[in-house]
């Protein structure tokens, strides 16, 4: 059974063509410059950076809580400008402090505190010195953090599925040295572990990687413990608890489960459609020079969501949930993956969850790759040129991005790797 998240070769082929059209489209004053015009922060200060409103440092992909704030504002349809200045008051990490004092008072990131400040992601060295205003480093000077805290695998017996565990030297000054690492005596066989030789001195910014694989040969319940020693003061051992359950999979008869699966792509390719095409008018309108309605749009899309919640897993649902079918007897993994892993699976209105998540990914991927504009973001005003390459990308996006390949069985998603 492919993963739920797979890319397909269409996609491939459109994202390509996404890419080709890019060139076209002209370079646009973005969120960044808006921000970084406002409050007067220059290439030379510590809050140049994207980081100040997304867990990437450098940009892209979802927000911190003051980014989070900040779109908001902008999905009710106003202004960036606006948007910025409507959160101003507000303290969006909650250490105390307002966004605007923390901005232009502090030079600190209003999306961080010392408690969420590991959420950051490629962060510079030095960024635990501006968390927090007159709080000199949210880091002790030795310290370690190993990332996943815990791990559950669910995998067919017979399969194998290999997570990777990352070790992070989470100090201010020193480097860190890890002096063993292992599975604890009881741990279930079907667990087996590998990773660089021991001692190993992670540097300041660093990290290593460990690679878990849970391999069950039958039916089982498995548990057990990683360990890891190092020399930071305060968590010399850490212990990471993992489970593991090799399932055997039964699924639904083939006339059912085809019958279902027909259903959700219909449905499915009737929202995605929907999906896009008002995103992609708002793009196409802001490139035009005429302001997106962007109250119209979001109405456009949750009355879609709604219909497709009715069909996959509501009272709509003839084929699927009123058959008894589940995701699990469809043949789904357990959880939606991509940026959506955290939901799981265990009904088919968790599904319709799991593809209005997914259509959403998708879309900031696709727009996202047209011209640089990540929703809620949008273009600025270049010209009908523009407008007309925007119009022709969402029109070829929307006849080939949502589709069902190969088995009936199998539902991609395209852009996700």
């Amino acid at each position: 059974m492919r993963q739920l998240s797979r890319m397909t070769t269409v996609a491939v082929g459109v994202l390509a063509l996404v890419a080709a059209w890019s060139a076209a489209v002209e370079a646009r004053p973005t969120y960044f410059q808006i921000f970084t015009a406002r409050y007067g922060i220059t290439a030379s200060d510590r809050l140049y950076a994207c980081g100040v409103c997304h867990y990437k440092w450098t940009g892209t992909g979802a927000r911190n809580l003051f980014g989070n704030a900040v779109e908001q504002q902008l999905y009710i349809g106003k202004s960036i400008t606006q948007a910025l200045q409507d959160v101003e008051s507000g303290d969006a990490d909650g250490d105390g402090f307002s966004n605007v004092d923390e901005i232009v008072n502090f030079m600190t990131l209003p999306g961080y505190s010392c408690a969420n400040l590991t959420d950051a992601i490629g962060a510079p060295l030095g960024y635990d010195t501006y968390i927090t205003p007159m709080v000199a480093s949210c880091l002790a000077p030795i310290d370690i953090r190993v990332a996943p805290t815990s791990v559950s695998v669910l995998v067919d017996a017979g399969q194998s599925k290999t997570v990777t565990l990352t070790i992070f030297n989470n100090g201010s000054q020193l480097p860190i040295n890890v002096s063993a690492y292992g599975l604890q005596p009881g741990t279930n066989p079907a667990f087996s572990l590998s990773g660089p030789a021991t001692p190993i001195q992670i540097p300041l910014a660093s990290s290593v990687t460990l690679q878990l694989t849970f391999a069950p040969t039958a039916v089982v319940f498995a548990a057990g413990t990683l360990r890891i020693s190092s020399d930071d003061p305060d968590e010399g051992t850490l212990d990471v608890p993992l489970s593991g359950i090799g399932i055997s999979r039964v699924l639904a008869p083939p006339p059912q489960r085809a019958a279902c699966l027909r259903a959700v792509d219909t449905v499915f390719r009737r929202y995605g459609k929907t999906h896009l095409k008002e995103w992609g008018r708002c793009y196409s309108d802001e490139a035009a020079g005429v302001a997106c309605d962007a109250g119209v749009r979001d109405l456009k899309i949750a009355k879609a969501a709604a219909r497709l919640r009715t069909k996959i897993g509501g009272s709509g649902d003839r084929l699927c949930t009123d058959q008894g079918l589940t995701p699990f007897l469809l043949g789904y993994p357990g959880s939606c993956g991509g940026s959506c892993g955290s939901i799981t699976l265990p009904n088919m209105s968790a599904l319709a969850d799991c593809l209005v998540c997914r259509q959403e990914e998708t879309m900031h991927t696709a727009l996202t790759a047209s011209d640089g504009a990540t929703p809620p973001d949008l273009p600025t005003a270049v010209g009908a040129l523009s407008a007309a390459c925007e119009r022709k990308l969402v029109s070829h996006l929307a006849s080939k991005s949502f589709v069902i390949v190969g088995q009936r069985d199998e539902l991609h998603f395209p852009g996700q790797g």
